[in-house]
């Protein structure tokens, strides 16, 4: 089924795929016509929305890329229904966002920064393994600009509910650790994948009000990680991803600079910096 949003005929064109409730579709598009109406059009004044009855494999319950040179948001109803009302909103209106910060593929064919390069050497780090870190490491300022821009628009409540929501520790994440803590490259790829998860929660630390309750959110999200790695989180947190500009493209390659020096090098040559990897301490 085809669509388009009546006032929005050159912004939003819709795709469902399955048995799509018209209702709810109705409601997803509205979400997304009052971000645009607020915080302006996406990138190339035109987005693609593709809503799936149904989800295949894991994943979240939306999602946006640019790799064809348009925005397009996919919705899966299966998980978005799953949600609390309000965080699902919130994630809607992410999507909004990223095809107005990101909807270009530049965002989304990113080139390696140099320190992750020269780890690739030094490290014979294999390329699908230094991908996915560039990959974390892009998400995480990605999502940081988009709360930024989110709350700057006016949306706090719904993005602090998000924020709480993604901060809450689930049994699939604890079980990841548990998996992934016996080895280096894994437990650099969990470490990244938490500083991801995380980002989004981050603009929130500057708001009055809410910073104190988004700290302890943060403490209880890293609650299951030895000291030693969850001040190295922390740290991360604090001198790269608080510190980030207007510059997406900087700022993923300050993120990926702290995440070699704190985490990579630490992790695969613990002997030159003094620091202990899990192995030694169990």
């Amino acid at each position: 089924m085809n669509a388009m949003v009546k006032g929005f005929e050159n912004i939003v064109k819709i795709q469902t795929f399955g048995n799509v409730d018209k209702g709810l579709m109705q409601k997803l598009l509205g979400i997304l016509v009052e971000c645009y109406e607020r915080l302006g059009p996406p990138m190339t004044f035109s987005v693609n929305l593709n809503i799936y009855e149904t989800s295949s494999g894991q994943g979240f319950f939306a999602s946006h890329d640019a790799l064809e040179g348009k925005p397009t948001i996919n919705i899966y109803l299966d998980r978005f229904s799953s949600l609390p009302q309000h965080v699902a909103e919130a994630g809607v209106r992410r999507q909004a966002a990223h095809s107005i910060l990101h909807g270009s593929p530049e965002y989304y064919k990113i080139k390696f920064p140099s320190g992750l390069r020269q780890a690739m050497r030094s490290y014979s780090l294999p390329e699908n393994l230094a991908t996915e870190i560039l990959y974390g490491a892009a998400m995480a300022a990605k999502e940081y600009a988009v709360t930024r821009f989110l709350v700057e628009g006016g949306y706090v409540e719904d993005q602090l509910a998000y924020a709480e929501y993604m901060l809450e520790p689930t049994t699939e994440e604890l079980q990841a650790w548990e998996m992934a803590k016996q080895n280096p490259t894994a437990r650099i790829i969990y470490l990244t994948m938490t500083l991801r998860d995380i980002s989004c929660a981050v603009p929130l630390l500057k708001k009055p009000g809410i910073a104190e309750e988004i700290k302890l959110h943060l403490e209880k999200r890293l609650s299951h990680l030895p000291d030693q790695y969850k001040v190295t989180v922390q740290r991360i947190v604090e001198e790269a991803i608080q510190r980030f500009s207007d510059d997406t493209f900087k700022n993923i390659d300050n993120l990926v600079e702290a995440i070699v020096e704190n985490i990579i090098h630490k992790e695969l040559e613990p002997s030159r910096f003094g620091t202990e990897t899990m192995e030694r301490i169990e």
